[in-house]
């Protein structure tokens, strides 16, 4: 009984550190999910009179350069050498202007596949908030 307590005490334990990160998905897959992602919050309701497409959307891949210790960013507890995923998708600069060159930024971690934050082209920018006060949805 003890050692069937054990076991799984250490399964439970390493399991968390065998789940699959984006980046060891093959790449048209990972590109799939995050267009998929960064649509599905760019897409909420709050957002939707800022929603625009045009063109393809493009990714970004990015390395934290130090470890993130300001609470409510979007790389809050993230580690030297994390890796982040930024979609952007673009507007019809012949129809409208705004302060950047797209119409939304969604940065997505490759760690657990959530989006962090989402950036509009009118210079928003919003940290993803969930239901329990963490950073990712």
């Amino acid at each position: 009984m003890r050692t069937l307590i054990i076991a799984l005490f250490m399964l439970c334990m390493y399991l968390p550190n065998y789940a699959q990160k984006l980046s060891d998905l093959p790449q048209k897959e990972r590109e799939a999910y995050l267009i998929k992602k960064a649509k599905e919050i760019y897409k909420e309701k709050k957002w939707k009179k800022f929603y625009r497409e045009f063109g393809i959307p493009k990714i970004d891949s990015l390395r934290t350069i130090k470890d993130g210790v300001v609470p409510k960013s979007p790389y809050y507890q993230c580690k030297k050498g994390d890796i982040y995923y930024e979609v952007y998708f673009f507007y019809d600069e012949s129809k409208e202007e705004m302060e950047e060159d797209y119409a939304a930024k969604v940065i997505i971690r490759d760690r657990d596949g959530k989006a962090v934050a989402i950036e509009l082209g009118s210079t928003i920018g919003v940290v993803l908030i969930n239901k329990q006060g963490e950073v990712g949805r």
